[in-house]
């Protein structure tokens, strides 16, 4: 009997999820039956070893080919709410372009807040119709979605009694992407994101600062760690309020993630301009949801270099922050 539940283990083992539950419920043998479901439950690793953060993030898996509704929004970049220090207060935002704009008053201490989605213009079903998805094929990709995407995030002066808690700036962040996916499960190249995107503060003359950027960006998985790696271009005369901006903020960037079995989670953002030697460097930390705090998250970040913010696009400093932050 026994000899009989190992051979039905090893050859359970060597089927597909679905037929081989669908062969261990027709056996009669209970030994055996449960030898089989057995088997199953060790050769089906958890979806998140499966499809790793990248398949998830980008809905690139092979359940994920249904039309989404414009309703269906996704978290993009973090969300969160921090307690952020600055070692140095900009206190006098300059550009080449519209001179200083001196500050009255700029406290180290502040509140940062990013909000950041993403939800689908075209589906990947609809791309399919119209044969873009073959197209993509050639390229060797199996899926294409197209985003909008949108990010904002705000410096708020709210310990700054004498100035009436302004805000400091709020940088906003609209973009398309155009994602081209591969479904398959495991490690490697994932997907390739051709991407538009227009950045700006809305602050008046002196302090407004933009510019526009159409990028390519990759992804790889390896297990728990990922990697997205993106170069742009800065389209013509859209940074006229800070020309010098590739100076400091270069042209692309590195995001890398790694997360724990127990769902910690640690990121870094990475810029560096090799011709100037100037750059960025951010890390993040975030602990598992913590559903005894409706779902919310701890969170952590520490910041050096150029480009904290927009208006600080051409201002050194490092930044630590702590607070709570919420979506993956």
């Amino acid at each position: 009997m026994r000899l009989a539940a190992w051979a039905l283990f090893l050859f359970a083992s060597t089927v597909n999820a679905q037929d081989g539950l669908s062969r261990c419920a027709d056996i009669q043998d209970r030994d055996a039956r449960l030898a089989c479901y057995d088997a199953q439950a060790k050769a089906e690793p958890p979806e998140e070893e499966r499809f790793p953060y990248l398949n998830r993030s980008w809905k690139l898996g092979p359940n994920d080919a249904g039309a989404r509704r414009l309703a269906d929004i996704l978290t993009y970049r973090p969300n969160y709410i921090l307690g952020h220090y600055t070692s140095r207060p900009n206190l006098e935002p300059r550009s080449p372009s519209t001179g200083r704009a001196p500050l009255t008053d700029v406290n180290h201490g502040e509140i940062k807040i990013q909000g950041s989605f993403k939800t689908e213009l075209i589906s990947r079903s609809a791309f399919e119709d119209v044969g873009v998805a073959r197209a993509a094929g050639i390229l060797g990709f199996d899926s294409a979605r197209l985003w909008f995407a949108y990010t904002q995030a705000m410096a708020w002066q709210a310990f700054n009694h004498g100035e009436s808690r302004p805000i400091r700036e709020t940088d906003y962040e609209p973009e398309l992407i155009l994602t081209l996916g591969r479904s398959n499960p495991g490690n490697g190249f994932k997907l390739l994101n051709l991407g538009f995107s227009h950045q700006s503060n809305g602050l008046d003359a002196l302090e407004h600062r933009g510019w526009s950027r159409l990028y390519a960006q990759g992804g790889w998985d390896w297990n728990r760690f990922s990697v997205l790696a993106r170069v742009w271009q800065v389209v013509h005369e859209s940074d006229d309020d800070n020309p010098n901006i590739r100076r400091f903020e270069g042209s692309g960037d590195v995001v890398a993630r790694y997360e724990t079995t127990r769902g910690y989670v640690t990121s870094a953002l990475a810029r560096h301009n090799v011709s100037s030697g100037r750059g960025f460097l951010q890390l993040d930390w975030a602990t598992p949801v913590a559903r005894a705090f409706g779902g919310l998250k701890f969170h952590a970040q520490v910041s050096t270099g150029y480009g904290e913010t927009l208006l600080d696009y051409n201002h050194r400093q490092w930044t630590a922050g702590l607070g709570i932050s919420f979506g993956d």
